[in-house]
């Protein structure tokens, strides 16, 4: 009976990674061919033009503070370093004017179809995908909240005895933070070696208003902000004086040191504590069937994630134009993650014990879901269910690791910065010292525990380590477009991070505390 049983979940599971695959291929499919005009009918050439007129206007504002502060400089290299800059950022303005012009046209010409009627269909097909992309999501993130509750007072209560706890969470934290520093090193290593800076392209490069919001932080300034919570904001922060705020506002670091305690202090209350603990297991499991509910939806959501981010971006057309200007930053931080998620899997294997080839292959469905969301925090659910049913990991280990990983372990964000800060230094012609470095090493790696686990939470936490190294906040607009794509590569490697770390830490601590708690008595 149980094998028929394993093998039914086994079928379904195969029958489901097939329909996600198809979902991604036919979305991708949509959006290369079909993107442009979704793009069109969706009011693209619009926000595009406010775009190329917004990067003008910036290029203008930081050419002319370049050349006021080349003349207020005391050093003449110095001076002559940003009157260079501000000139080569006066030279793009006239190729940006032309792009204007151009996109001018098209807009003109897309307003004509528009009232011939004939970007009807394509505009419901937009419409169509990106409803269900933001539903699908949407759900994932709305289950995200009572999982976590339920996952880590049900976990923390199921070590028994309170004192377990501390080897498990010194564990996971010294786990997260190793293979971080393991990341940032591989990025700084491939980013001297390769140069992609030398060869990019930022003449169309622009940045948002929430990047430019934190400037002016420091890494001290955002660490405290973790712990203490940002001022006027109840929700906010480890310890946030509303807890139902913090829910609200998605700050699953906070959710996760109060179920800490307050599953800590149940295991304190004998029986009466133990029929709490009882309500809060079924509700996990409850939870976890909701996400098998989900589930058999997220080829349809999945489908219209990916197909609706491509046209975004103006299809395949504008990818590959994205992809032109800074091809070899994209590929050094591709090769970056594919070589940290082989450290990842090596470690998996020597210390977790386990097949890294079978463990990755049982969380295909995650880490699809991962590259589809690009939020390590919605792909939680998906995570939590490839992890202990697919791959056998106690309820213990995943129901600690896996919350604490989406919230504080970004391997491949912090890859990503370092890689994006060398590089950015490398398009401004400056060279860092090796004190420099040692400085992007340290501040990525603390910066990255900074990023929640939602889109583009990276880019914020950029702004810190170009501080850090006296580099420009003008050069993070040269990444800002193709940044969408390398987003969901990095969360996948986060994801993948968590998984490994999950079954680390069941093999080296889980398994072994409870062995010893099963030889006590016996010994007794």
């Amino acid at each position: 009976m149980t094998d028929t049983v394993e093998a039914t979940k086994s079928d379904n599971s195969m029958r489901g990674l097939i329909l996600i695959l198809v979902g991604i291929v036919l979305g991708v499919l949509l959006g290369l061919f079909y993107g442009k005009t979704m793009w069109m009918a969706s009011e693209g050439p619009e926000k595009a033009l406010a775009r190329f007129e917004e990067t003008i206007e910036q290029k203008k504002s930081d050419a002319a503070n370049y050349r006021q502060e080349a003349e207020e400089a005391d050093d003449p290299q110095v001076a002559q370093r940003l009157t260079q800059e501000a000139d080569r950022l006066e030279d793009q303005l006239p190729k940006i004017q032309a792009r204007i012009e151009q996109t001018e046209k098209t807009v003109e010409g897309v307003e004509a179809d528009k009232k011939a009627g004939k970007l009807g269909f394509a505009q419901s097909v937009s419409i169509f995908c990106e409803f269900c992309g933001d539903l699908f999501l949407q759900v994932l993130k709305l289950l995200v909240i009572p999982l976590v509750i339920t996952s880590m007072i049900s976990g923390i209560t199921s070590l028994g005895d309170i004192r377990k706890m501390g080897r498990v969470g010194l564990s996971t934290i010294v786990y997260y933070f190793s293979t971080g520093a393991i990341a940032v090193f591989i990025g700084i290593v491939l980013v001297i070696i390769i140069q992609p800076g030398i060869s990019a392209d930022d003449t169309f490069a622009f940045r948002t208003d929430s990047v430019e919001a934190k400037e002016g932080q420091t890494t001290m300034e955002v660490f405290l902000d973790v712990f203490r919570g940002r001022e006027g904001d109840p929700g906010s922060g480890m310890f946030p004086s509303n807890l139902f705020l913090a829910a609200t506002n998605t700050n699953v670091l906070a959710l996760i040191v109060f179920a800490i305690v307050f599953g800590g202090a149940l295991t304190t209350l004998g029986e009466e504590g133990a029929l709490v603990i009882r309500f809060f297991n079924v509700c996990n499991e409850a939870v976890m069937k909701m996400v098998h509910l989900v589930m058999l939806f997220a080829p349809i959501g999945i489908f219209g994630l990916v197909s609706s981010n491509i046209a975004k971006n103006g299809g395949g057309a504008g990818f590959l134009e994205q992809l032109q200007a800074i091809g070899w930053y994209v590929a050094t931080v591709v090769i970056g993650l594919l070589i940290h998620a082989i450290v990842l899997a090596t470690l998996l294997a020597v210390l977790g014990k386990r097949n890294p080839l079978t463990y990755t292959f049982n969380l295909l469905r995650a880490l699809l879901t991962s590259v589809s969301t690009a939020s390590s925090a919605a792909t939680l659910p998906v995570t939590m269910e490839c992890v202990e049913e697919n791959n056998g990991v106690s309820n213990r280990a995943a129901s600690f690791v896996l919350p604490l990983g989406a919230t504080i372990n970004m391997d491949g964000t912090a890859l990503y910065e370092a890689v994006a800060v060398i590089f950015i230094a490398q398009t401004l012609g400056i060279d860092l010292s090796t004190a420099d470095l040692v400085i992007v090493f340290l501040t990525a790696s603390l910066a990255a525990v900074g990023a929640a686990g939602i889109p583009e939470a990276g880019l914020v936490t950029m702004v810190i380590v170009l501080q850090a190294v006296g580099l420009p906040m003008t050069g993070i607009g040269t990444i800002l477009a193709i940044d969408w794509f390398l987003d969901r590569l990095r969360t996948t490697v986060n994801v993948y991070g968590d998984a490994c770390g999950a079954g680390i830490i069941d093999t080296m601590v889980v398994q072994k505390q409870a062995a010893a708690a099963e030889q006590t008595p016996a010994a007794t």
